[in-house]
């Protein structure tokens, strides 16, 4: 059996009042200018899609918690979406917001143009390569498919990601 652990670190908008919450949230795609195959988002009709996520920290003053996801699958910005979704978009992400949507969707301008322009023209809105967010490909483990022994790779946190003690003890 196949088994790939995937953990991420995010920096979110919002105190998270639960310690724990799992995102079943199937993801999709819709016709987006600048994203010729469409942009992902939350969709009801779309692909399962599955988050783990936990709080490290929570930071009431500056309303923001620090947040460890572990995926499951491996579905494109499967872990902005889900946050999003759960209505802790990550602090600084121009493109997704609460409910797991675009920022500037409005399904009244869509035409068929969008779908072929192959997103080589800057587009007016945000689209999925823009940055501004803390997220972080945290740790990688997996069984070797020969000795069955386990492989960790663990990239280390920016300061911004870390808990207080991780960066008290660094």
């Amino acid at each position: 059996m196949r088994k790939i652990c995937k953990i991420y670190r995010a920096l979110v908008s919002g105190v998270m009042d639960m310690d724990e919450v799992v995102i079943k949230q199937p993801i999709g795609t819709i016709k987006y200018p600048g994203v010729a195959k469409g942009l992902y988002v939350a969709s009801p009709s779309g692909k399962p899609a599955l988050s783990s996520v936990r709080v490290l920290e929570r930071d009431s003053e500056n309303n923001c918690t620090l947040v460890q996801v572990e995926i499951q699958s491996g579905r494109p910005h499967q872990i902005r979406i889900h946050l999003s979704f759960i209505g802790y978009p990550l602090i600084g992400d121009p493109l997704y917001v609460s409910g797991g949507q675009p920022k500037c969707f409005h399904p009244e301008l869509m035409d068929e143009s969008f779908e072929k322009d192959g997103g080589y023209q800057r587009p007016e809105n945000p689209v999925p390569g823009d940055c501004g967010y803390n997220l972080h490909a945290h740790q990688i483990g997996l069984i070797h498919p020969i000795t069955n022994e386990l492989i960790k790779i663990t990239a280390p946190l920016p300061a911004i990601l870390q808990t207080r003690e991780e960066r008290e003890a660094s």
